[in-house]
Protein backbone atom coordinates (compact mmCIF):
# COMPACT_ATOMS: atom_id res chain seq x y z
CA UNK A 1 0.00 0.00 0.00
CA UNK A 2 1.16 3.41 -0.98
CA UNK A 3 1.64 6.44 1.77
CA UNK A 4 -1.05 7.78 -0.01
CA UNK A 5 -3.30 4.98 -0.10
CA UNK A 6 -3.05 4.94 3.15
CA UNK A 7 -3.72 8.11 4.26
CA UNK A 8 -6.96 8.46 1.81
CA UNK A 9 -8.14 4.99 3.72
CA UNK A 10 -7.67 6.61 7.55
CA UNK A 11 -9.99 9.78 6.71
CA UNK A 12 -13.63 7.94 8.01
CA UNK A 13 -11.66 7.08 11.17
CA UNK A 14 -10.26 10.04 11.70
CA UNK A 15 -13.80 11.84 10.60
CA UNK A 16 -15.08 9.54 13.39
CA UNK A 17 -12.97 10.73 16.18
CA UNK A 18 -13.42 14.41 15.16
CA UNK A 19 -17.33 14.19 15.16
CA UNK A 20 -16.68 12.92 18.72
CA UNK A 21 -15.29 15.46 19.68
CA UNK A 22 -17.25 18.63 18.29
CA UNK A 23 -20.40 17.19 19.50
CA UNK A 24 -19.22 17.14 22.92
CA UNK A 25 -20.39 20.50 25.11
CA UNK A 26 -18.29 23.04 24.79
CA UNK A 27 -16.03 22.47 21.89
CA UNK A 28 -17.32 25.40 19.88
CA UNK A 29 -17.74 27.72 23.35
CA UNK A 30 -20.69 30.08 22.25
CA UNK A 31 -19.84 32.72 24.51
CA UNK A 32 -16.32 32.60 23.66
CA UNK A 33 -17.07 32.87 19.87
CA UNK A 34 -19.64 35.62 20.49
CA UNK A 35 -17.26 37.67 22.38
CA UNK A 36 -14.44 37.72 20.20
CA UNK A 37 -16.41 40.67 17.33
CA UNK A 38 -18.69 43.32 18.47
CA UNK A 39 -21.61 42.70 16.47
CA UNK A 40 -23.72 39.61 15.97
CA UNK A 41 -23.86 37.48 13.47
CA UNK A 42 -20.79 38.52 12.55
CA UNK A 43 -19.66 39.08 8.55
CA UNK A 44 -17.49 35.58 8.21
CA UNK A 45 -14.27 35.65 6.44
CA UNK A 46 -12.40 32.31 5.40
CA UNK A 47 -9.28 32.29 4.37
CA UNK A 48 -6.72 30.29 3.39
CA UNK A 49 -4.42 28.17 0.61
CA UNK A 50 -5.36 26.06 -1.72
CA UNK A 51 -7.18 22.83 0.07
CA UNK A 52 -7.56 25.03 3.24
CA UNK A 53 -9.61 27.51 1.20
CA UNK A 54 -11.49 25.39 -0.83
CA UNK A 55 -13.11 23.32 2.34
CA UNK A 56 -14.76 26.67 3.54
CA UNK A 57 -16.99 26.85 0.42
CA UNK A 58 -19.60 24.31 2.08
CA UNK A 59 -19.74 26.18 5.32
CA UNK A 60 -19.91 29.60 3.35
CA UNK A 61 -22.66 28.16 1.30
CA UNK A 62 -24.71 27.03 4.96
CA UNK A 63 -24.24 30.67 6.82
CA UNK A 64 -25.26 32.50 3.35
CA UNK A 65 -28.34 30.07 3.19
CA UNK A 66 -29.17 31.44 6.54
CA UNK A 67 -28.74 35.26 5.67
CA UNK A 68 -25.51 35.27 7.10
CA UNK A 69 -22.33 36.69 5.33
CA UNK A 70 -19.59 34.94 4.69
CA UNK A 71 -17.06 34.95 2.20
CA UNK A 72 -14.35 32.67 1.28
CA UNK A 73 -10.43 34.67 0.06
CA UNK A 74 -7.33 33.59 -0.89
CA UNK A 75 -5.18 34.64 1.67
CA UNK A 76 -2.66 35.65 -0.40
CA UNK A 77 -4.88 38.60 -2.00
CA UNK A 78 -6.63 38.93 1.42
CA UNK A 79 -3.21 40.17 2.90
CA UNK A 80 -1.85 41.75 -0.05
CA UNK A 81 -4.54 43.48 -1.72
CA UNK A 82 -8.06 43.56 0.42
CA UNK A 83 -7.15 43.42 4.33
CA UNK A 84 -9.12 46.71 5.21
CA UNK A 85 -12.00 44.64 4.40
CA UNK A 86 -11.41 43.10 7.60
CA UNK A 87 -13.13 45.20 10.16
CA UNK A 88 -14.86 45.40 14.29
CA UNK A 89 -17.90 43.03 12.80
CA UNK A 90 -15.69 40.71 11.07
CA UNK A 91 -15.05 37.14 12.17
CA UNK A 92 -11.67 35.71 11.00
CA UNK A 93 -11.47 32.12 10.25
CA UNK A 94 -7.97 31.08 8.89
CA UNK A 95 -7.52 27.59 8.32
CA UNK A 96 -4.00 26.34 8.01
CA UNK A 97 -2.96 22.47 8.28
CA UNK A 98 0.27 23.45 9.47
CA UNK A 99 -0.25 26.81 10.97
CA UNK A 100 3.00 28.23 9.53
CA UNK A 101 2.28 29.18 5.99
CA UNK A 102 4.24 32.17 4.60
CA UNK A 103 0.98 33.86 3.80
CA UNK A 104 -0.54 33.56 6.94
CA UNK A 105 2.59 34.45 8.78
CA UNK A 106 2.08 37.76 6.69
CA UNK A 107 -1.28 38.01 7.87
CA UNK A 108 -1.39 37.37 11.37
CA UNK A 109 1.83 40.25 11.06
CA UNK A 110 -0.24 42.55 9.21
CA UNK A 111 -3.67 42.19 11.11
CA UNK A 112 -4.95 45.26 11.90
CA UNK A 113 -6.70 43.87 15.26
CA UNK A 114 -6.13 40.73 16.68
CA UNK A 115 -9.96 40.15 18.18
CA UNK A 116 -11.91 38.05 16.02
CA UNK A 117 -9.42 35.78 14.89
CA UNK A 118 -10.23 31.99 14.41
CA UNK A 119 -7.68 29.51 14.00
CA UNK A 120 -8.85 26.35 12.19
CA UNK A 121 -4.98 23.98 12.47
CA UNK A 122 -3.88 20.89 12.77
CA UNK A 123 -0.52 21.84 14.98
CA UNK A 124 -1.70 23.13 18.11
CA UNK A 125 1.64 24.72 18.35
CA UNK A 126 2.03 26.76 15.23
CA UNK A 127 2.46 30.67 14.95
CA UNK A 128 -1.27 30.44 14.31
CA UNK A 129 -2.37 28.48 17.09
CA UNK A 130 -0.29 30.69 19.33
CA UNK A 131 -1.92 33.66 18.25
CA UNK A 132 -5.75 33.03 17.54
CA UNK A 133 -8.09 34.15 19.92
CA UNK A 134 -10.03 30.98 19.27
CA UNK A 135 -8.13 27.30 17.98
CA UNK A 136 -9.98 24.62 16.78
CA UNK A 137 -8.04 21.97 16.01
CA UNK A 138 -8.54 19.78 12.83
CA UNK A 139 -7.39 16.26 15.03
CA UNK A 140 -6.24 14.82 11.60
CA UNK A 141 -2.83 13.52 12.41
CA UNK A 142 0.14 13.21 10.95
CA UNK A 143 -0.58 14.34 7.62
CA UNK A 144 0.80 13.71 4.12
CA UNK A 145 2.06 16.33 1.56
CA UNK A 146 -1.14 16.34 -0.46
CA UNK A 147 -4.19 17.23 1.10
CA UNK A 148 -6.71 14.35 1.88
CA UNK A 149 -7.34 14.08 5.86
CA UNK A 150 -6.54 17.45 6.16
CA UNK A 151 -9.01 18.76 3.72
CA UNK A 152 -11.86 16.55 4.69
CA UNK A 153 -11.51 17.31 8.51
CA UNK A 154 -11.35 21.25 7.40
CA UNK A 155 -14.81 20.66 5.87
CA UNK A 156 -16.31 19.05 9.09
CA UNK A 157 -14.60 21.67 11.60
CA UNK A 158 -15.82 24.60 9.33
CA UNK A 159 -19.34 23.04 9.38
CA UNK A 160 -19.48 22.70 12.91
CA UNK A 161 -18.04 26.54 13.24
CA UNK A 162 -20.94 27.98 10.92
CA UNK A 163 -23.55 25.66 12.68
CA UNK A 164 -22.31 27.09 15.94
CA UNK A 165 -22.13 30.87 14.14
CA UNK A 166 -25.97 30.15 13.07
CA UNK A 167 -27.08 29.17 16.42
CA UNK A 168 -28.53 26.02 15.05
CA UNK A 169 -29.27 22.77 16.63
CA UNK A 170 -26.00 20.20 16.01
CA UNK A 171 -27.81 16.66 15.17
CA UNK A 172 -28.49 17.34 11.60
CA UNK A 173 -24.64 18.11 10.99
CA UNK A 174 -23.84 15.17 12.86
CA UNK A 175 -25.86 12.87 11.06
CA UNK A 176 -25.03 13.52 7.75
CA UNK A 177 -21.22 13.40 8.95
CA UNK A 178 -22.26 10.13 10.05
CA UNK A 179 -23.66 9.02 6.57
CA UNK A 180 -20.69 10.61 4.97
CA UNK A 181 -18.46 8.82 6.75
CA UNK A 182 -20.32 5.55 5.87
CA UNK A 183 -20.00 6.21 2.38
CA UNK A 184 -16.70 6.90 2.37
CA UNK A 185 -16.18 3.36 3.80
CA UNK A 186 -17.94 1.95 0.80
CA UNK A 187 -16.12 3.84 -1.76
CA UNK A 188 -12.59 2.45 0.01
CA UNK A 189 -13.99 -0.70 0.25
CA UNK A 190 -14.98 -1.29 -3.52
CA UNK A 191 -11.93 0.74 -4.55
CA UNK A 192 -10.95 -2.06 -6.46
CA UNK A 193 -13.87 -2.77 -7.97
CA UNK A 194 -14.88 1.17 -9.08
CA UNK A 195 -11.70 3.01 -9.84
CA UNK A 196 -10.08 0.70 -12.80
CA UNK A 197 -12.80 1.07 -14.97
CA UNK A 198 -12.99 4.92 -14.04
CA UNK A 199 -9.01 5.26 -14.98
CA UNK A 200 -10.11 3.05 -18.23
CA UNK A 201 -12.27 5.62 -19.01
CA UNK A 202 -10.64 8.56 -18.26
CA UNK A 203 -7.43 7.43 -20.28
CA UNK A 204 -4.76 10.77 -21.25
CA UNK A 205 -6.75 13.40 -21.48
CA UNK A 206 -5.70 16.61 -22.91
CA UNK A 207 -7.58 18.49 -21.09
CA UNK A 208 -9.74 17.96 -17.88
CA UNK A 209 -12.78 20.62 -16.54
CA UNK A 210 -14.70 19.58 -13.02
CA UNK A 211 -17.76 21.41 -12.78
CA UNK A 212 -20.42 22.27 -10.28
CA UNK A 213 -22.56 24.56 -8.01
CA UNK A 214 -22.79 25.77 -4.46
CA UNK A 215 -20.93 23.96 -1.68
CA UNK A 216 -20.11 21.79 -4.24
CA UNK A 217 -17.03 23.63 -5.95
CA UNK A 218 -15.68 22.30 -2.57
CA UNK A 219 -15.22 19.19 -4.95
CA UNK A 220 -14.43 20.99 -8.05
CA UNK A 221 -11.58 23.23 -6.96
CA UNK A 222 -9.80 20.42 -4.18
CA UNK A 223 -10.49 17.85 -7.19
CA UNK A 224 -8.50 19.54 -10.09
CA UNK A 225 -5.93 20.36 -6.76
CA UNK A 226 -5.43 16.96 -6.66
CA UNK A 227 -5.24 16.31 -10.54
CA UNK A 228 -1.93 18.56 -10.70
CA UNK A 229 -0.14 17.33 -7.38
CA UNK A 230 -0.57 13.58 -7.54
CA UNK A 231 -1.38 12.58 -11.18
CA UNK A 232 0.71 15.36 -12.81
CA UNK A 233 -2.30 16.03 -15.37
CA UNK A 234 -3.22 20.01 -15.92
CA UNK A 235 -7.23 20.47 -14.29
CA UNK A 236 -9.28 23.84 -14.83
CA UNK A 237 -11.97 24.41 -11.63
CA UNK A 238 -15.03 26.27 -12.60
CA UNK A 239 -18.72 26.80 -11.93
CA UNK A 240 -21.00 24.95 -14.34
CA UNK A 241 -22.74 27.71 -15.23
CA UNK A 242 -19.68 30.11 -15.74
CA UNK A 243 -18.80 27.01 -18.03
CA UNK A 244 -21.61 28.09 -20.62
CA UNK A 245 -20.21 31.15 -21.26
CA UNK A 246 -17.40 30.78 -23.72
CA UNK A 247 -15.63 26.97 -22.44
CA UNK A 248 -18.18 25.24 -23.92
CA UNK A 249 -16.60 26.50 -27.16
CA UNK A 250 -14.02 24.05 -26.82
CA UNK A 251 -15.55 20.55 -25.92
CA UNK A 252 -13.64 18.30 -27.73
CA UNK A 253 -13.46 14.00 -27.46
CA UNK A 254 -10.21 14.38 -26.58
CA UNK A 255 -10.92 15.91 -23.54
CA UNK A 256 -12.95 15.11 -20.33
CA UNK A 257 -15.19 16.32 -17.99
CA UNK A 258 -16.35 15.87 -14.20
CA UNK A 259 -19.80 16.36 -13.39
CA UNK A 260 -20.51 16.88 -9.83
CA UNK A 261 -24.48 16.86 -9.48
CA UNK A 262 -26.37 16.68 -6.34
CA UNK A 263 -29.71 16.94 -5.42
CA UNK A 264 -29.61 19.16 -2.26
CA UNK A 265 -32.09 20.03 0.13
CA UNK A 266 -34.18 22.90 -1.32
CA UNK A 267 -36.16 23.61 -4.84
CA UNK A 268 -32.82 25.84 -5.66
CA UNK A 269 -30.45 23.03 -5.43
CA UNK A 270 -32.93 20.86 -6.86
CA UNK A 271 -32.70 23.32 -9.68
CA UNK A 272 -29.12 23.50 -9.88
CA UNK A 273 -28.61 19.93 -9.90
CA UNK A 274 -31.16 18.99 -13.39
CA UNK A 275 -29.25 22.11 -14.46
CA UNK A 276 -25.73 20.26 -13.96
CA UNK A 277 -27.50 17.15 -15.44
CA UNK A 278 -28.89 19.08 -18.28
CA UNK A 279 -24.50 20.65 -18.80
CA UNK A 280 -23.43 16.87 -18.63
CA UNK A 281 -26.09 16.50 -21.74
CA UNK A 282 -24.75 18.77 -23.81
CA UNK A 283 -21.09 18.13 -23.48
CA UNK A 284 -21.89 14.44 -24.07
CA UNK A 285 -23.72 16.40 -27.42
CA UNK A 286 -20.96 17.93 -28.47
CA UNK A 287 -18.14 14.99 -28.34
CA UNK A 288 -16.98 15.16 -24.75
CA UNK A 289 -16.51 12.57 -21.93
CA UNK A 290 -18.40 13.33 -19.08
CA UNK A 291 -17.54 11.52 -15.15
CA UNK A 292 -20.67 11.95 -13.66
CA UNK A 293 -20.97 11.64 -10.08
CA UNK A 294 -24.83 12.28 -9.46
CA UNK A 295 -27.42 10.78 -6.95
CA UNK A 296 -30.09 11.62 -9.69
CA UNK A 297 -30.75 9.04 -12.85
CA UNK A 298 -29.17 9.73 -15.67
CA UNK A 299 -30.56 8.13 -19.03
CA UNK A 300 -28.07 8.39 -22.03
CA UNK A 301 -24.79 7.10 -21.02
CA UNK A 302 -22.87 7.66 -24.83
CA UNK A 303 -20.19 9.25 -23.60
CA UNK A 304 -21.25 9.37 -20.21
CA UNK A 305 -19.72 7.17 -17.08
CA UNK A 306 -22.08 7.55 -13.92
CA UNK A 307 -20.61 6.94 -10.80
CA UNK A 308 -23.82 7.16 -8.31
CA UNK A 309 -23.15 8.65 -4.98
CA UNK A 310 -24.76 8.90 -1.78
CA UNK A 311 -27.24 11.68 -1.43
CA UNK A 312 -25.22 13.55 1.86
CA UNK A 313 -27.31 16.31 3.64
CA UNK A 314 -25.88 19.81 5.09
CA UNK A 315 -23.45 20.42 1.97
CA UNK A 316 -21.04 17.82 2.74
CA UNK A 317 -20.87 15.51 -0.32
CA UNK A 318 -17.76 16.71 -0.57
CA UNK A 319 -16.36 14.74 1.80
CA UNK A 320 -17.75 11.18 -0.68
CA UNK A 321 -16.81 12.79 -4.10
CA UNK A 322 -13.33 14.14 -2.58
CA UNK A 323 -13.01 10.04 -1.78
CA UNK A 324 -13.74 9.04 -5.61
CA UNK A 325 -11.26 11.75 -7.04
CA UNK A 326 -8.30 10.61 -4.50
CA UNK A 327 -8.69 6.95 -5.43
CA UNK A 328 -8.68 7.95 -9.31
CA UNK A 329 -5.62 10.43 -9.13
CA UNK A 330 -3.75 7.92 -7.04
CA UNK A 331 -4.33 4.95 -9.56
CA UNK A 332 -3.88 7.56 -12.63
CA UNK A 333 -0.43 8.25 -11.03
CA UNK A 334 0.49 4.51 -10.53
CA UNK A 335 -0.37 4.00 -14.23
CA UNK A 336 1.55 6.74 -15.31
CA UNK A 337 4.97 5.22 -13.29
CA UNK A 338 4.65 8.04 -10.56
CA UNK A 339 4.62 7.58 -6.59
CA UNK A 340 0.78 8.93 -5.84
CA UNK A 341 1.70 12.21 -2.97
CA UNK A 342 5.15 13.04 -3.79
CA UNK A 343 5.50 16.25 -5.18
CA UNK A 344 8.64 16.78 -7.84
CA UNK A 345 9.09 20.84 -7.26
CA UNK A 346 6.88 22.24 -4.56
CA UNK A 347 7.79 21.83 -0.97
Amino acid sequence: MTTLMAEIAQQPAVLSGLRKFYTSPGAIPSKALRALVKQWPPTVVFTGMGSSMYAAYPAQAYLTAHAIRALVWETGELVDHHLKILGPDTLLVVVSQSGETGEVLRLLDALPNKDGLVAVCNMETSSLARRANLLLPLMAGRPAPVGTKTYTCAVAVLMYLAVAIARKPLYPLTQALMHAIEAQEKIIDRHDELTPPTVEFFNKPHYIALLSRGADLASVYQGALLFKEVAKMGAEPMSAAQFRHGPMEIVDPAHRYIVFARQGETKPKQKAANGLLRLAGDIRKHGGRVLLYADLPFADLTNVRLIPVESVQMGLGTLVDSVHIQLLVHDLALRAGLEPGSFRFAG
